[in-house]
């Protein structure tokens, strides 16, 4: 409740104002039975103005000041934000990189700012972790593998690069992809594009294999990608995730169906 001064100042006023009306009330009792002396009544008023004039000027005075001591603090946020966002974006080691955002998500200023590295950290300290499983996975090259053995290491091979891939990642001609689900059926899978057209109208079906995949695509960048993830996990799909174009599916055709992965 007491987080920011502008919500002391606001229950300030509102103390000040049941004061108001409770003083009011007493009042208008003693006057209804004339319990005050008619010679001390105007003095009895007079003072009272006194009060309420002074508990108001006091309390807008305090209003005003807090909402400039938020516009001040909202500034120095976006300031702090600005200094330390590209080091994140730009930095190429997995653990160098969290281990910024641990450092910004204690250290920023409280509010909604660190807040929003708190939860940035949490999600990026998840995907550090299935990096590091991914990379003590050892593949014995002499060893046959099952066709979904081999799709689940080929799934972590990317998920690895794209870890790997600096947020700031701008190489002209990479397109990312959002992979917003799969599904056997098509019918299911235009369910889920239904949805994902609302956040990106530039989404389709691919069929990679034998799985319907609901494709949010047109992202020039990694972080651009990313920025819209947690509202397609929301909204779409919760495991949604996001994929280099080149090194999930570089080409495609056009059937009647929907996009074939080639």
């Amino acid at each position: 409740m007491f987080s920011n001064t502008g919500n002391v100042s606001f229950w300030l006023y509102l103390f000040f104002v049941f004061i108001g009306l409770l003083s009011l009330v007493i009042l208008y009792r003693l006057i209804k039975k004339a319990e005050i002396a008619p010679e001390n009544l105007d003095k009895f008023i007079d003072y009272f103005k006194w009060v309420i004039v002074t508990l108001a000027i006091s309390t807008v005075t305090l209003v005003v000041s807090d909402l400039f001591k938020e516009r001040d603090q909202d500034i120095k946020e976006l300031e702090y934000f600005d200094r330390y966002v590209n080091d994140v974006k730009n930095e190429k080691e997995p653990l160098v990189r969290l281990q910024l955002v641990k450092y910004l998500s204690i250290v920023s200023p409280r509010g909604e700012m660190k807040k929003s590295w708190t939860n940035y950290y949490i999600e990026i300290k998840k995907e550090y972790d299935d990096y590091v499983k991914i990379e003590n996975v050892k593949i014995d090259t002499s060893k046959s593998y099952t066709k979904a053995q081999i799709k689940e290491i080929e799934e972590n091979q990317k998920k690895k690069e794209l870890f790997e891939t600096p947020l700031s990642s701008t190489e002209p001609g990479v397109e990312w992809f959002i992979v917003a689900g799969g599904d056997s059926k098509i019918e299911d899978a235009n369910f889920e594009l239904k949805k994902a057209i609302k956040i990106n109208p530039n989404s389709a079906i691919i069929k990679k294999g034998n799985v319907f995949r609901t494709i949010l695509m047109g992202y020039t960048s990694k972080a651009e990608a990313i920025s819209l993830l947690q509202l397609v996990r929301r909204q779409v799909n919760q495991t949604a995730y996001v994929v280099k174009k080149s090194s999930w599916c570089n080409s495609y055709e056009q059937t009647k169906e929907c996009l074939v992965c080639k």
